[in-house]
């Protein structure tokens, strides 16, 4: 394998079947991306805003590829310290998530030039979030990858891989998040801003629900299994 080829497995995921395991974190990543649009524009352009749009998409899918890199390093001395606090770390991205959920929602206010680091930090946190919680189908392609994670002896490869294939999901989020970002930006869809940010909001506190709740094994049974009857 090489790292092209393990970059276009983690895109073709995203546009593929196996999407529906992906969707596990979908909505919610979109939520981020979207919430994040409504406030960045504020009374802005668009392409004015594009910036600090993109500067936190970008390390919110940091967040998320170094989680997600992590956790399939199996024979990594990181991986198996992370797997250890697993429960903890999930229950705090919960936390988090909620927090971040009744900021977009307007629960509670942060002045400007400290609600910017909160953003920027926070969207580092939430990838982050998003890989603890995530629970991958493994692919035709994870599976090689994963094959190589588990020996000492190829790990460095197979890290290496996994790191091209997560950038490829992560593409796939950065494509699908701006261009959904674009549309829902443009002057004549000014007035539904407020609401769309509150519904990105919700929908970052449904996740909390489901972290906290350690509902996320069943919420991606239910999905899993409804996606499949509908296809």
């Amino acid at each position: 394998m090489t790292i092209f080829e393990a970059y276009i497995g983690g895109l073709h995921n995203f546009f593929s079947i196996w999407f529906f395991c992906l969707f596990q974190v979908t909505p919610f990543f979109l939520a981020y991306i979207i919430g994040l649009t409504m406030i960045e524009i504020g009374d802005r352009k668009w392409v004015e805003a594009l910036s600090d749009i993109i500067t936190g998409g970008i390390l919110c899918l940091i967040g998320f590829m170094a989680g997600y890199i992590i956790l399939g390093a199996s024979a990594t001395s990181i991986s198996n310290i992370i797997f250890g606090y697993l429960t903890i770390l999930n229950q705090f991205g919960g936390v988090f998530l909620l927090l971040m959920g009744l900021y977009f929602i307007g629960l509670f206010r942060i002045a400007e030039d400290k609600g910017k680091y909160y953003r920027r930090f926070g969207g580092l946190l939430i990838g982050f979030s998003f890989a603890m919680a995530y629970q991958p189908c493994v692919t035709p392609t994870l599976t090689s990858i994963y094959n190589l994670t588990k020996s000492s002896e190829t790990v460095y490869r197979g890290t290496v891989m996994l790191s091209f294939y997560s950038l490829g999901i992560s593409t796939a989020f950065s494509i699908a998040g701006l261009t959904i970002s674009k549309t829902l930006s443009v002057d004549g869809l000014k007035n539904i801003r407020n609401i769309v940010q509150r519904i990105s909001g919700g929908l970052l506190i449904t996740m909390s629900i489901l972290i906290l709740a350690n509902w996320m094994t069943i919420y991606k049974s239910y999905l899993v299994g409804w996606l499949l009857h509908e296809h």
